[in-house]
């Protein structure tokens, strides 16, 4: 069964401020960055849950961090699995691999290679394995008039939430920045 994360709030950079729920309407993902006029940062944080019955906030834990550059590469690090702690550029990590930069290759926690693939008409991001076959693992669906932003992750994609979210975010950010 697929999880289905959807964006919170519609605004200008909807994907570098929101909160990724899930059907329940329950907090899954946060994602903020402060407004800086030099430097901006994102980061992003999973939850972990209440901490008790009667609590109803929820603790969350952070996953990666984004730096945001404008002239060098951006940088990633994540708080956990292969990479923790390290600082790489967005560019090593995640590859472009046509020159429009519509599609970006990156190796998962799992050891193996995927690829974000931008849709023709630009409604769509989709995650495939690089197997034979390029199975999807997920998709992500832009705001359009009718429906907000939602990111559905495929039974296959399910061990790589935290990394399908960080490589969403930083896609999507990449993508605005080229439109505007």
């Amino acid at each position: 069964m697929s999880v289905h994360l959807y964006q919170k709030r519609c605004q200008l950079e909807p994907i570098l401020n929101n909160i990724f729920h899930d059907d329940e309407n329950k907090t899954i993902y946060d994602c903020h960055t402060p407004n800086s006029m030099k430097h901006r940062t994102t980061t992003i944080s999973k939850s972990l849950g209440h901490t008790s019955d009667t609590d109803n906030s929820d603790n969350f834990e952070y996953i990666a961090q984004i730096d945001w550059r404008v002239i060098h590469s951006s940088k990633i690090r994540f708080a956990n699995g292969r990479f923790s702690g390290q600082e790489m550029k967005a560019s090593d990590y995640l590859k472009k691999k046509s020159w429009t930069g519509r599609q970006h290759v990156f190796t998962a926690e799992d050891g193996k290679e995927y690829i974000w693939r931008d849709s023709t008409l630009h409604i769509r991001v989709i995650l495939f394995l690089t197997d034979k076959v390029e199975t999807p693992v997920a998709v992500y669906r832009r705001e359009t008039l009718r429906k907000g932003a939602h990111l559905e992750i495929l039974p296959l994609g399910k061990d790589l939430m935290d990394e399908i979210v960080v490589t969403v975010v930083y896609i999507e950010q990449q993508n605005m920045a080229q439109i505007s």
